[in-house]
């Protein structure tokens, strides 16, 4: 960069090399740590490209992303500067005035939530990361396209994961573009209580005919017709009248099919032959977007401090996350007093379940992977072929499946949106050369040790 550029127009050339940097970045991570803590970050002072200022609206914001990011934003600077860069986290709470964005209003209720569909969820208040992403992008292509793939769509999950809330997301898309179709939502416990009431009525073709003329049928929690004989043989006719007729099925369930006991072969071949897509227990990085998420639609303040807390000591799933923030600021409320770290833990007691074991990001495993192999994160994340690279890309692909729940696709997407046979491979091999090579053995001990901690 040239100083004897007049300060005006440096300033103006260092905040388009900041807005570059971040795009850089930007592609490196996951939506939701990016929105988290790359985000609002600003440029300070940036006149000597040894001593640029990124500027923190706290101390917890400024550490955080210094010890967690730092690498990666001091890279992206120096490739967008085109020379070597320093960066300082600073804090500055007070950011210059600007105008605020109004977020655009929520669209009412669908007409057709009569059917079963509920307003309150839809894709625009549905977190996205590394461990939903893949279900995501599939629940909203079958809501921009119903019935022209994916049919029928499989959403596999634990309980409180998202599952419930895509459906709806699916059924708000559809209902909002399509007022005219007719979307029915219903769990499957309840598709068993109306065929029951229509046997005892007399009504199985009012049954039939209601289930059997709807344009879009989503089912939560299909597990639950396992063993029910009546109930899965007229699902069974449900399913295959409404794919003649190209309808489209989505079903959610906590378990694959093929792993559903006592449900019939022909349904387990039936909702194979679609798209089955997997939700994870989500990272620390979304787990934290969802709280902030979650107190923005409360019209409440939580401060990343009292968010990390919370994102580390409750990892099962995201309805016990949204729960105790809930509880936390009733007690708020309550008190009269602001969210302070003494009071979530008073909010909390004994419901918060610190020994838990932590649920690593893959963020995580990357940074200290690239660190022991004396490498950048964007070179285990890049083509990059040399070994120097590739075996460090292997043992972290290998750690990532051993110390997540991630699946091979999710794995495949968090390096550079590569094939999943890639990581199976990998996989395979570090598995199989820990067998007979000692050093590679004590290196994945080691990073696996230090990342447990």
């Amino acid at each position: 960069m040239d100083h004897k550029t007049n300060p005006a127009k440096q300033a103006m050339e260092m905040t388009a090399i900041w807005q570059a940097a971040r795009a850089l970045i930007q592609e490196q991570l996951a939506p939701p740590v990016f929105d988290m803590w790359i985000k609002p970050l600003r440029l300070g002072r940036a006149d000597d490209p040894q001593r640029i200022e990124i500027l923190a609206s706290n101390d917890f914001s400024a550490s955080y992303v210094r010890d967690h990011y730092g690498a990666l934003l001091t890279t992206a600077f120096s490739s967008a500067l085109g020379q070597g860069a320093r960066l300082l986290f600073h804090v500055d709470p007070d950011p210059p005035a600007r105008q605020v964005e109004e977020s655009p209003a929520s669209p009412p209720p669908p007409t057709g939530a009569r059917f079963g569909v509920d307003g309150r969820y839809t894709f625009e208040n549905f977190v996205v990361g590394s461990c939903n992403q893949f279900a995501h992008a599939a629940a909203a292509r079958v809501a921009d396209a119903p019935a022209t793939a994916y049919n029928p769509l499989y959403i596999q999950g634990g309980v409180g994961l998202g599952k419930t809330h895509l459906l709806h997301a699916i059924g708000n898309a559809l209902l909002r573009a399509r007022p005219e179709s007719k979307t029915l939502y219903i769990t499957s416990e309840k598709f068993m209580t109306q065929l029951v009431d229509s046997l005892r009525f007399k009504q199985v073709h009012n049954f039939k005919e209601n289930f059997r003329s709807v344009d879009v049928l989503l089912v939560d929690d299909i597990q639950f017709i396992a063993g029910k004989k009546a109930t899965q043989e007229e699902f069974f006719h449900t399913f295959n009248a409404l794919q003649e007729a190209n309808k489209q099925i989505v079903i959610s369930s906590d378990s694959y099919p093929g792993e559903i006991e006592h449900l019939e072969e022909r349904l387990r071949s039936r909702f194979s032959q679609g798209l089955v897509a997997d939700i994870h227990p989500p990272d620390l990085e979304t787990r934290m977007a969802i709280l902030k998420k979650k107190a923005a639609v409360e019209g409440m303040e939580l401060s990343d401090d009292v968010a990390f807390f919370l994102a580390e000591a409750i990892q099962s799933n995201v309805r016990e996350l949204e729960g105790a923030l809930i509880r936390v600021f009733l007690l708020a409320s309550l008190e009269k007093e602001p969210v302070t770290l003494s009071l979530v833990r008073e909010s909390l007691r004994g419901t918060l379940r610190r020994g838990e074991p932590r649920l690593l990001s893959m963020d995580k495993i990357i940074e200290t992977v690239a660190a022991y192999y004396k490498i950048r994160p964007l070179d285990i994340r890049s083509d990059k072929r040399a070994r120097r690279f590739s075996h460090p890309r292997q043992v972290a692909m290998f750690l990532c499946k051993q110390l997540t729940k991630a699946s091979y696709p999710e794995i495949a997407r968090e390096f550079g949106d590569r094939n999943h046979t890639t990581v199976l491979y990998a996989v395979d091999k570090i598995a199989s050369q820990q067998q007979v090579d000692v050093d590679l053995e004590q290196a994945v001990g080691t990073l696996a040790g230090m990342l447990r901690k």
